[in-house]
Formats: C-alpha cells, structure tokens, sequence
C-alpha cells in the first residue's frame, strides 16, 4: 500500500468511528451529557446532528473502500506504470513495453507514410491510453493536411496492433518543411 493509501485509509478509519460515536452521542447512547469536560447536551436528540453523523460515517465508509481495494489484474489487463513500462498481464505471467519500443514503433509507421523526412517522438501516458507527440519536417510540396491524418492513423495503427496498447491520441507537430540546398546559377 502506498503513503497516499494508507494515509486516506487512516483517514476514513478516522471518520468512520467518529462518525459512529457522533451519532451515539446524539441519540442518546451516552450517559451523562458531559465528555471529556465538554457539556454536549444540545447534541442529545438533534437529529439534525444525527444526519451529520451518518454523513461522516458514509465518507469514512467510502475513503476505506476507494484506497484499500487491492484488487489484482485480470488477464489481458493492462497499466502504464509510472516508469516509461506498459505493462500487460497475462495467464502466465507480466509483459511490460519500454516507451522506447514504442518510440521506434512509431518511426517504424512513420517510415510507410510517404512525404516525411524526419520524425522526433515523444510519449505520455494517461488513463485512457497512450498519447504520442511527433515532430516531423515534411518534404516540399505536399499538402499537410492530408500528409498528417495519414500519419496519425499509421501511427495509431501500427502502435495499436504491435504492442495490443490503447492509442488515445496522436499528436502532430509540422515543424519545419525539408528543403535542399539551392544551387545558385552565377550570372
């Protein structure tokens, strides 16, 4: 369990009895209505503070629930792990994917699209799946347009089908046009 986990799971420990002792104080459940030095007799039958009670006692409930579901990874499941891995399991075991594969995956796609001259890629990861960022200088006189929805597509194609990863988005930076030295004709 991480620090964040377990520091929630305390927390909705936390609530969870205060909440119960809260809406035993007001109903009642106390004899006496001092505690701890304190006069707490406009609590006894305020069911308003009851409601209250029950309110802390729900949250406390929700916060054990949410942080301490330690539920596993079903088969063909997958997570991208905060290292630069995805990480697929299997019946027979874990299969994790370096970034960087999938970095020369998209070279490899960018390579079929006809037009391109040089290709700079990035990868972030989200829930949803990984986003890929490509820097591309483009070969004169082709529409960019079209030169760039063909690249997303291989490039979410091809990353999709080899490593079995959600693609959530492919994003394009046109970042300069490749041009060859023009040879000056002297006069």
């Amino acid at each position: 369990m991480t620090g964040v986990k377990a520091f929630f799971t305390i927390v909705g420990i936390i609530l969870l009895i205060g909440g119960l002792l809260f809406v035993f104080l007001t109903l009642g459940l106390f004899p006496g209505n001092m505690f701890l030095g304190l006069d707490l007799s406009h609590f006894i039958n305020n069911y308003s503070y009851t409601a209250f009670g029950f309110l802390i006692v729900v949250v406390g409930v929700l916060l054990i629930a949410l942080f301490t579901s330690g539920r596993t990874r079903a088969k063909g499941e997958e997570k991208i792990s905060e290292t630069g891995n995805i990480v697929s399991y299997t019946e027979i075991g874990e299969v994790r994917i370096s970034f960087k594969a999938v970095e020369n995956m998209v070279l490899a796609a960018s390579r079929r699209v006809n037009g391109i001259r040089e290709v700079i890629t990035r990868i972030d990861a989200i829930e949803q799946g990984l986003i890929i960022y490509v820097r591309v200088k483009v070969l004169p006189d082709i529409p960019i347009p079209a030169l760039a929805g063909e690249l997303q597509r291989q490039v979410r194609d091809y990353v999709q089908e080899i490593s079995g990863t959600n693609v959530s988005e492919v994003k394009v930076l046109v970042e300069n046009i490749a041009q060859d030295k023009i040879q000056k004709t002297p006069r």
